[in-house]
Protein backbone atom coordinates (compact mmCIF):
# COMPACT_ATOMS: atom_id res chain seq x y z
CA UNK A 1 0.00 0.00 0.00
CA UNK A 2 3.06 2.60 0.51
CA UNK A 3 4.08 1.89 -3.39
CA UNK A 4 0.36 2.71 -4.29
CA UNK A 5 0.67 5.99 -2.10
CA UNK A 6 3.83 7.53 -3.03
CA UNK A 7 2.74 6.73 -6.81
CA UNK A 8 -0.20 8.73 -5.87
CA UNK A 9 2.00 11.35 -4.65
CA UNK A 10 3.65 11.29 -7.76
CA UNK A 11 0.53 11.93 -9.86
CA UNK A 12 -0.12 14.70 -8.35
CA UNK A 13 3.17 16.35 -8.15
CA UNK A 14 2.54 15.69 -12.15
CA UNK A 15 -0.86 17.16 -12.20
CA UNK A 16 0.42 20.39 -10.59
CA UNK A 17 3.73 20.82 -12.92
CA UNK A 18 1.09 20.63 -16.07
CA UNK A 19 -1.76 22.17 -15.13
CA UNK A 20 -1.85 24.60 -17.27
CA UNK A 21 -1.89 21.84 -19.96
CA UNK A 22 -5.35 20.53 -18.03
CA UNK A 23 -6.79 24.13 -18.05
CA UNK A 24 -6.91 23.57 -21.87
CA UNK A 25 -8.02 20.11 -22.08
CA UNK A 26 -11.08 19.50 -23.62
CA UNK A 27 -10.22 17.03 -26.20
CA UNK A 28 -9.85 13.43 -26.03
CA UNK A 29 -8.19 13.53 -29.00
CA UNK A 30 -5.95 15.94 -28.11
CA UNK A 31 -2.62 14.48 -27.47
CA UNK A 32 -1.65 15.66 -23.77
CA UNK A 33 -5.09 13.33 -23.06
CA UNK A 34 -3.12 10.09 -24.24
CA UNK A 35 -0.16 11.46 -21.82
CA UNK A 36 -2.42 12.06 -18.87
CA UNK A 37 -3.75 8.64 -19.26
CA UNK A 38 -0.74 7.12 -19.61
CA UNK A 39 0.71 8.72 -16.19
CA UNK A 40 -2.67 7.83 -14.58
CA UNK A 41 -2.50 4.12 -15.57
CA UNK A 42 0.95 3.65 -13.84
CA UNK A 43 -1.26 3.66 -10.94
CA UNK A 44 -3.66 0.55 -11.95
CA UNK A 45 -4.29 -0.61 -15.68
CA UNK A 46 -7.67 0.09 -14.82
CA UNK A 47 -8.04 3.48 -14.36
CA UNK A 48 -9.45 6.09 -16.56
CA UNK A 49 -10.38 9.24 -16.27
CA UNK A 50 -13.09 12.59 -17.24
CA UNK A 51 -12.81 16.14 -17.19
CA UNK A 52 -15.99 18.35 -17.26
CA UNK A 53 -15.96 21.31 -19.42
CA UNK A 54 -14.83 24.76 -19.44
CA UNK A 55 -17.80 26.87 -18.03
CA UNK A 56 -16.66 29.33 -15.17
CA UNK A 57 -16.72 27.50 -12.40
CA UNK A 58 -14.33 24.43 -11.11
CA UNK A 59 -14.00 22.31 -13.81
CA UNK A 60 -14.29 18.24 -12.22
CA UNK A 61 -11.47 15.50 -12.93
CA UNK A 62 -13.36 11.96 -12.73
CA UNK A 63 -11.30 9.24 -11.46
CA UNK A 64 -12.85 5.73 -13.16
CA UNK A 65 -12.31 2.32 -12.85
CA UNK A 66 -15.05 1.52 -15.69
CA UNK A 67 -16.90 -0.55 -13.20
CA UNK A 68 -14.54 -2.96 -11.78
CA UNK A 69 -15.31 -2.97 -8.36
CA UNK A 70 -12.05 -4.56 -6.86
CA UNK A 71 -10.68 -1.14 -8.14
CA UNK A 72 -12.63 1.01 -6.47
CA UNK A 73 -10.27 1.80 -3.49
CA UNK A 74 -7.52 2.15 -5.21
CA UNK A 75 -9.45 4.97 -6.76
CA UNK A 76 -11.27 6.01 -3.59
CA UNK A 77 -7.18 6.51 -2.28
CA UNK A 78 -5.68 8.40 -5.07
CA UNK A 79 -8.83 10.97 -4.85
CA UNK A 80 -8.20 11.18 -1.25
CA UNK A 81 -4.98 12.41 -1.57
CA UNK A 82 -5.33 14.87 -3.97
CA UNK A 83 -4.15 18.71 -3.33
CA UNK A 84 -6.16 21.52 -3.59
CA UNK A 85 -5.55 23.26 -7.01
CA UNK A 86 -7.52 26.25 -7.33
CA UNK A 87 -9.99 25.71 -10.72
CA UNK A 88 -10.26 22.04 -10.26
CA UNK A 89 -12.77 19.29 -8.43
CA UNK A 90 -11.29 15.49 -7.68
CA UNK A 91 -13.88 13.09 -7.43
CA UNK A 92 -13.34 9.51 -6.81
CA UNK A 93 -15.76 7.19 -9.91
CA UNK A 94 -18.27 8.26 -12.09
CA UNK A 95 -20.89 10.37 -10.13
CA UNK A 96 -25.18 9.28 -10.52
CA UNK A 97 -25.93 11.79 -13.51
CA UNK A 98 -30.15 10.91 -13.61
CA UNK A 99 -31.68 8.92 -16.60
CA UNK A 100 -32.54 12.02 -18.71
CA UNK A 101 -30.12 11.67 -22.24
CA UNK A 102 -29.85 9.89 -24.93
CA UNK A 103 -26.79 7.09 -25.84
CA UNK A 104 -25.51 6.66 -29.31
CA UNK A 105 -23.34 3.48 -29.48
CA UNK A 106 -22.05 2.48 -32.48
CA UNK A 107 -24.06 4.95 -34.51
CA UNK A 108 -27.20 2.94 -32.99
CA UNK A 109 -29.52 5.71 -30.44
CA UNK A 110 -30.52 4.13 -27.04
CA UNK A 111 -32.48 6.33 -25.00
CA UNK A 112 -32.82 5.97 -21.60
CA UNK A 113 -35.93 7.76 -21.12
CA UNK A 114 -38.17 4.95 -23.09
CA UNK A 115 -36.34 2.33 -21.28
CA UNK A 116 -38.12 -0.33 -18.43
CA UNK A 117 -36.74 -2.81 -15.89
CA UNK A 118 -38.15 -5.94 -14.86
CA UNK A 119 -36.40 -6.76 -11.45
CA UNK A 120 -35.28 -10.85 -10.96
CA UNK A 121 -34.68 -12.03 -8.46
CA UNK A 122 -32.42 -15.69 -7.54
CA UNK A 123 -34.08 -18.20 -5.24
CA UNK A 124 -29.93 -19.34 -4.48
CA UNK A 125 -28.74 -16.64 -4.40
CA UNK A 126 -31.44 -14.21 -2.70
CA UNK A 127 -29.22 -11.71 -1.09
CA UNK A 128 -28.44 -10.67 -4.85
CA UNK A 129 -30.64 -8.15 -7.57
CA UNK A 130 -30.72 -8.49 -10.98
CA UNK A 131 -32.52 -6.84 -13.57
CA UNK A 132 -34.05 -7.49 -17.44
CA UNK A 133 -33.85 -3.83 -19.61
CA UNK A 134 -36.67 -3.71 -21.89
CA UNK A 135 -35.51 -1.81 -25.12
CA UNK A 136 -38.09 -0.62 -27.36
CA UNK A 137 -35.38 -0.81 -30.61
CA UNK A 138 -34.10 -4.35 -29.43
CA UNK A 139 -33.14 -6.74 -31.64
CA UNK A 140 -30.90 -10.11 -31.70
CA UNK A 141 -28.98 -8.27 -34.35
CA UNK A 142 -28.14 -5.61 -31.93
CA UNK A 143 -27.59 -7.27 -28.85
CA UNK A 144 -24.11 -6.48 -28.30
CA UNK A 145 -24.53 -2.79 -29.26
CA UNK A 146 -27.42 -2.67 -26.73
CA UNK A 147 -25.65 -4.73 -23.93
CA UNK A 148 -22.92 -2.24 -23.96
CA UNK A 149 -25.20 0.66 -24.10
CA UNK A 150 -27.63 -0.39 -21.34
CA UNK A 151 -24.10 -0.64 -19.41
CA UNK A 152 -22.82 2.60 -20.44
CA UNK A 153 -26.31 4.10 -19.29
CA UNK A 154 -26.71 2.13 -15.85
CA UNK A 155 -23.21 3.48 -14.90
CA UNK A 156 -23.91 7.03 -15.90
CA UNK A 157 -27.19 7.30 -14.70
CA UNK A 158 -26.71 5.90 -11.37
CA UNK A 159 -23.44 6.36 -10.97
CA UNK A 160 -20.20 4.31 -10.72
CA UNK A 161 -20.05 2.70 -7.08
CA UNK A 162 -24.00 1.74 -7.22
CA UNK A 163 -24.02 0.15 -11.04
CA UNK A 164 -21.23 -2.03 -9.56
CA UNK A 165 -21.82 -2.76 -6.29
CA UNK A 166 -25.57 -2.86 -6.14
CA UNK A 167 -26.73 -4.82 -9.18
CA UNK A 168 -25.31 -8.35 -9.72
CA UNK A 169 -26.98 -9.37 -12.93
CA UNK A 170 -28.15 -7.18 -16.05
CA UNK A 171 -29.97 -8.78 -19.25
CA UNK A 172 -31.41 -6.78 -22.31
CA UNK A 173 -34.28 -7.50 -23.87
CA UNK A 174 -37.02 -6.20 -26.21
CA UNK A 175 -39.33 -3.87 -24.39
CA UNK A 176 -43.24 -5.69 -24.35
CA UNK A 177 -45.81 -3.79 -25.66
CA UNK A 178 -47.42 -3.36 -22.30
CA UNK A 179 -44.51 -3.42 -19.97
CA UNK A 180 -46.06 -2.63 -16.81
CA UNK A 181 -48.96 -5.32 -17.23
CA UNK A 182 -45.68 -7.34 -17.45
CA UNK A 183 -44.27 -6.57 -14.30
CA UNK A 184 -41.81 -3.76 -15.66
CA UNK A 185 -41.26 -0.74 -14.20
CA UNK A 186 -39.77 2.42 -15.74
CA UNK A 187 -36.13 2.67 -15.60
CA UNK A 188 -36.28 6.44 -14.49
CA UNK A 189 -37.39 4.91 -11.05
CA UNK A 190 -34.48 2.32 -10.84
CA UNK A 191 -32.85 4.36 -8.11
CA UNK A 192 -35.61 4.58 -5.21
CA UNK A 193 -36.24 0.85 -6.64
CA UNK A 194 -32.84 0.20 -5.01
CA UNK A 195 -32.56 1.77 -2.15
CA UNK A 196 -36.24 0.53 -1.14
CA UNK A 197 -34.65 -3.01 -1.43
CA UNK A 198 -32.14 -2.30 0.92
CA UNK A 199 -34.00 -0.85 3.18
CA UNK A 200 -36.29 -4.03 3.16
CA UNK A 201 -33.17 -6.11 3.72
CA UNK A 202 -32.03 -4.02 6.68
CA UNK A 203 -35.47 -4.35 7.86
CA UNK A 204 -35.58 -8.21 7.71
Amino acid sequence: MSQQHESSEEFWLWFQAHQADFDVLTDTSDSFWDDALSRLKRLDQRLWFEVSGPDGSDREFIITAEGHADAFPIVDAIVAGAPHIPGWRFISLKPPMGFDFVTDYEDIRFDSRTMWFLPLESASRPQDFGIRIGVPNFSHAIERQASNAVAVILDTALGERVAALDIQHVEVSRLPESPEDAGYIELYELPGYIEWRKRKSRDG
